[in-house]
């Protein structure tokens, strides 16, 4: 598999930072490589892509290169296509998304398809089984038209399976791509969108089951209790999710996800998953 380090952990989850400076970029991509990522996935909400020229995304192409990374892909975090005000805003980010993976070269855009949080204190996000037929019909025509597009530029995109939104469960995620039916689009099993907060699910074995042939990049993260952990002392059993990647033939990236807080938490969670990667790509019984 190939590792990827998330930039959005670079930002308090949830939040838009500042774009940082070039020698800011520039420390952080040597950090990247240096604790043995081969690649970096970008957030706009670490690094806003979307209002840089086209000069400015091959020097950042550049600079990666000089640090001997990849831009793996690009990550577009709680994108609503429907009922908001904001939806054309957002699509015309996904668009401009392709233009920008294909000056980047990164293969994937990776995108979490949400819904709106209701106001107030303890208000449950809304459930992709309570969002009308019609608007995940509409979602998946707009994610079909951008995947035809994306595939002129060999990007592919994945929906993320998340627990905000249109696509929270593993059966939300087989129908959505059934009814997209664009060969490259698939899906991101994370895991840990299931185990944290006020939707807790102890069901991501199931789904880990269901998704794995359809996976085209695959973030990594854990919780216990709702809180971030270290990837190997969760709720989530990686040796055994891993087994199961492995199974079906996986190999692309690997993006490491953790909101604890530092840098060299994610150096550690890589360090173990590499390790666990080794262990589990060794057929039973050899």
């Amino acid at each position: 598999m190939r590792w990827a380090f998330a930039s959005v952990v670079l930002v308090p989850r949830g939040t838009w930072g500042t774009l940082p400076t070039s020698g800011e970029r520039r420390r952080v991509l040597q950090w990247v490589s240096r604790a043995g990522f081969s690649g970096i996935e970008l957030s706009p909400r670490w690094f806003d892509f979307h209002c840089m020229t086209s000069q400015q995304l091959r020097e950042l192409r550049g600079e990666a290169a000089d640090s001997g990374l990849r831009v793996s892909g690009l990550n577009l975090s709680r994108c609503i296509l429907t009922r908001t005000a904001q939806a054309s805003e957002h699509l015309e980010r996904l668009r401009r998304s392709v233009a920008v993976a294909e000056t980047l070269g990164a293969e994937v855009i990776n995108v979490s398809l949400s819904m709106p949080t209701p106001p107030g204190p303890g208000r449950l996000p809304l459930l992709g089984e309570d969002v009308p037929d019609t608007e995940h019909q509409r979602s998946a025509e707009l994610v079909a038209a951008l995947a035809q597009h994306a595939g002129q530029a060999g990007v592919t995109l994945s929906v993320e399976l998340h627990d905000d939104g249109l696509l929270d469960s593993p059966e939300l995620c087989l129908q959505f791509l059934e009814r997209v039916g664009v060969p490259n689009v698939g899906v991101n099993p994370d895991l840990g969108n299931l185990c944290r907060g006020s939707t807790l699910s102890s069901d991501w074995k199931a789904a880990l089951m269901l998704l794995a042939r359809r996976t085209v990049c695959w973030h990594i993260k854990n919780y216990r209790d709702g809180k971030p952990v270290p990837v190997w002392d969760g709720d989530i059993d990686y040796h055994w999710a891993f087994a199961i990647m492995h199974g079906v033939g996986y190999d692309g990236w690997v993006s490491i996800e953790s909101y604890r807080g530092d840098l060299e938490s994610q150096e550690h969670d890589l360090e173990y998953l590499k390790r666990l990667d080794a262990i589990s790509a060794v057929p039973t019984g050899c």
